[in-house]
């Protein structure tokens, strides 16, 4: 191999082999200024947007020991890589493939695991990082809440049941079966 290419493959390489993620797309008939724009709306993910030869892509990824990517290595292609919401970027790329229509994904690969265009739009409608993590701290502390809230419902009713019955509102042989009342499960 030229000393250009060994240089290019391990630029990208090294671009490349932190990222948790790589996503290949076709660019054909996409304008450097939409380019321009597409490369800003990542940057905002921390991605990056990278036309690179087939050829440098297919040695990359058998230096990098990726799966088997070959069959997307047709036609123009640019590797979008880097950040830390694999599924925001996707979602990014797909939503301007279809505002601009050029755009294609042919495939990528997220932790190791490849996916092709329909997995990579089941990616894109899954909440963002910061949002599934919510997600599943709400669902480890919603038994405790609702333990919390069992175990302050028999103070708080048994509370409302002594100002009634100091009001006048609750007869003392009314008093003592709304306590019962309370009080069992």
């Amino acid at each position: 191999m030229r000393i250009e290419k060994t240089f290019l493959v391990r630029e990208v390489s090294n671009r490349v082999k932190d990222s948790n993620y790589w996503y290949l797309v076709d660019f054909r008939g996409v304008t450097v200024s939409e380019i321009a724009q597409l490369r800003a709306e990542l940057s905002g993910e921390g991605a990056y947007f990278h036309v690179v030869k087939n050829a440098i892509l297919r040695k990359v990824g058998e230096d990098l020991k990726w799966p088997s990517f070959v069959q997307w290595l047709e036609g123009q292609t640019a590797i979008v890589y880097g950040g830390d919401n694999p599924s925001g970027v996707i979602k990014l790329l797909l939503r301007f493939a279809k505002d601009k229509e050029k755009l294609n994904a042919k495939g990528g690969c997220v932790e190791g695991q490849l996916y092709d265009v329909m997995a990579l739009d089941a990616l894109s409608k899954l909440p963002d990082l910061a949002t599934l993590r919510a997600m599943f701290l709400s669902l480890l502390w919603t038994p405790y809440r609702q333990c919390l809230h069992i175990m302050q419902g028999i103070p708080q009713s048994f509370l409302t049941l002594l100002k009634a019955y100091e009001k006048g509102a609750v007869s003392q042989n009314n008093f003592s079966g709304q306590v019962r009342e309370i009080l069992s499960p």
